[in-house]
């Protein structure tokens, strides 16, 4: 850490009308989530199915071997179908017959199936601050951040689940199969673990030439400058900063 902070110190001050006039270090809060989350795998709706659905739509019918003699199909193989589609809430049962659900009519319009799968699970974290989440498993958290003092404007956290299915989906839990594709629906389910603690090295810097004062704080996690946290540290502390200075000013 003490190289890192000699190699950022002559980065931030090379240029000579810039001087750093503090530098600290903290611990950005960083929450831990394992999510359980849905998926469905979605087909192109067959043709027996559409006519079917179709045949509910337009006619009164209780029974499958109404539909088997109509369509000339197996009664068994419509039965199974029959149970399938209300088993997946694309029919009900009424006093007149089997009829679409809101659901059914949507699938049918859109020519689309689809089949919930199992719950999985998976390691989320998420930065307040940045309002973002990310995947556990592809960022590191650099140790030590435990130790230093935490981040003087961390924000107040409150899980955003659509977020979540974003992240999920974007980040390789959909999948396109031939002839069907699997995809992200929803988190059913979130438990909170140990936060973890990310490592930040801020600097406050004046540039003499410009007049002006400017925060660099270096995220341990993602080894660059991050942007968001200087802009809110200097969103709330450059006008102190210059009272400081003209107050020094004064005092010689």
């Amino acid at each position: 850490m003490e190289q890192l902070i000699k190699e950022l110190r002559l980065t931030v001050g090379g240029n000579g009308d810039v001087s750093i006039i503090h530098e600290a270090r903290w611990h950005l809060p960083i929450s831990s989530y394992e999510v359980s989350f849905g998926r469905v795998k979605r087909f192109k709706m067959d043709v027996l199915m559409k006519m079917l659905l179709f045949a509910f739509q337009e006619t009164d019918i209780h029974r499958a071997a109404t539909l088997a003699d109509m369509l000339l199909v197996e009664e068994l193989f419509i039965r199974d179908l029959i149970d399938k589609m209300q088993r997946t809430g694309l029919i009900h049962l009424e006093k007149k017959g089997y009829k679409l659900t809101a659901k059914g009519i949507d699938y049918l319009e859109k020519g689309i199936f689809e089949e919930d799968m199992e719950a999985e699970q998976t390691l989320i974290l998420y930065s307040t601050v940045h309002d973002m989440y990310f995947l556990s498993e592809d960022n590191r958290i650099p140790e030590g951040g435990g130790k230093l003092p935490p981040y003087r404007y961390v924000a107040e956290e409150n899980i955003d689940r659509a977020q979540v299915v974003e992240l999920l989906s974007n980040e390789g839990f959909n999948s396109e199969e031939e002839g069907f594709q699997i995809l992200v629906t929803e988190v059913t389910d979130h438990e909170e673990l140990e936060a973890e603690f990310i490592p930040c090295i801020e600097f406050q810097l004046y540039d003499q030439k410009q007049d002006l004062f400017f925060a660099r704080v270096w995220n341990t996690m993602t080894s660059h400058w991050d942007e968001v946290l200087e802009k809110q540290i200097e969103e709330h502390e450059v006008v102190k900063w210059r009272e400081e200075m003209e107050e020094k000013k004064l005092e010689t």
